[in-house]
């Protein structure tokens, strides 16, 4: 089999040193041919023209500029495409692609599968220390708000944290060791099993950026911190239930989304699929609970609640139900402050008899826990959050059942 050309994807908020870091990879190359792939919201691609001096470019036909959009979204099929004609020029042996920093790594990642002579090889989140110790730390200093809203922002960092296979905490040098100390727990409860990198000024060996054989779609997804509190629950508390629900083909762009927050910004926030009582706290109070119950939510009293969702949540995800559409099941998502629902296809307990039959005998783990009046539904969150009140937030979402 033809070998496939591996592809780096870089992803990282405004300012959190991408373009410094991808300087020098390019300056550094190692023997390999790279072309780069530069995505910008505005008109103008800077980060181009920034590429080509500081990495002393003269041939930038290497560097093929993506303007006037996200590569999460509206440039996802240009992207593909310049990546398959640069694979035609068989001029280069390595593709990195700096997506712009206001985009999502998971729905780029999706489309990047998708080159048949290209594979992922590595996802490299990058992040500013100083800005994740403002975020998540109780600073103030936030935010660039002509680029994007305050709880899109903390969103957005969620987003580009959870869905990489290696995280870069840049300008390590610009906090005090006690607040990064504290970052770096919240960046591990996010995403435990993220291989870590600090540094500063974006000095990071060329090794852990080409050639990594890193990323694996399914295992990176798999590894997010609320993912895997849930699977510890299941495995430590079976009493809880499997959840069994069908979902749909494409459920994880929730095509049917409740906004609590609503985006007036860019349309590249998209929020997707998913997939110990994993209580835990350290020594920075931050920690992680699940919260499950069986009785459906009412629809009017979560959304109510929603608009006082506590600040002290970082992030919160997983199944639930409401009581006014009992045969659908939905994902609840939180990432700062940006709340919303979506779709995610039907519980087992609303297919005709003879397929939950079927579906259960094929499924003793979900017909073990089977409720004999609600079956397989039920709502189970993961809440990760810092010094959580499990007992007052859990009676608060309990008074928002039906």
């Amino acid at each position: 089999m033809k070998n496939k050309t591996p592809m780096t994807l870089l992803c990282g908020y405004l300012g959190a040193g991408k373009t410094t870091l991808l300087n020098q990879v390019l300056s550094n190359q190692k023997g390999y041919k790279v072309a780069v792939i530069v995505n910008d919201i505005g008109e103008v691609n800077v980060d181009a023209k920034l590429i080509a001096d500081g990495a002393k470019i003269t041939d930038t036909s290497s560097i093929v500029p993506l303007t006037n959009g996200c590569i999460c979204c509206t440039l996802k099929t240009q992207l593909a495409q310049n990546i398959e004609n640069l694979i035609k020029t068989k001029k280069y042996d390595y593709i990195l692609i700096e997506a712009s920093g206001v985009c999502e790594p998971m729905p780029i990642a999706q489309e990047l599968e998708t080159i048949k002579n290209g594979k992922l090889d590595n996802v490299v989140g990058v992040v500013d220390a100083a800005r994740l110790v403002d975020e998540f730390a109780g600073g103030n200093k936030l935010l660039d708000k002509k680029a994007i809203g305050e709880e899109d922002i903390e969103s957005l960092l969620v987003q580009q944290i959870e869905f990489c296979s290696t995280l870069i905490i840049n300008k390590k040098d610009l906090v005090t060791e006690d607040e990064f100390k504290k970052v770096r727990k919240v960046i591990e409860v996010l995403h435990p099993d993220v291989k870590i990198i600090e540094t500063d000024h974006g000095k990071v060996e060329v090794e852990e950026i080409l050639a990594t054989g890193s990323f694996d779609f399914e295992d990176v997804y798999a590894s997010a911190g609320w993912c895997k509190s849930l699977e510890a629950d299941n495995s430590e508390n079976p009493e809880h239930g499997e959840a069994g629900h069908v979902c749909s083909e494409d459920c994880e762009h929730h095509e049917h989304d409740e906004h609590h927050e609503h985006d007036e910004h860019c349309s590249c926030h998209h929020h997707h699929k998913h997939k110990h009582e994993g209580e835990s706290e350290d020594e920075y109070g931050i920690g992680t609970f699940i919260y499950n119950r069986r009785k459906p939510f009412n629809r009017q009293k979560l959304d109510e609640y929603a608009s006082k969702w506590p600040k002290n949540i970082i992030r919160c995800k997983g199944l639930m139900w409401f009581d006014d559409e009992p045969e659908m099941a939905w994902v609840f998502e939180t990432s700062g402050r940006q709340i919303q629902a979506g779709y995610s296809g039907q519980w087992i307990a609303s297919a005709p008899e003879k397929e939950q039959k079927a579906i259960l005998a094929e499924n003793p783990e979900i017909a073990k826990e089977w409720d004999e009046i609600v079956g397989d539904r039920m709502i189970k969150l993961c809440i990760i959050g810092q010094n959580l009140d499990k007992e007052k937030i859990s009676a608060e979402l309990d008074a928002c059942l039906a």
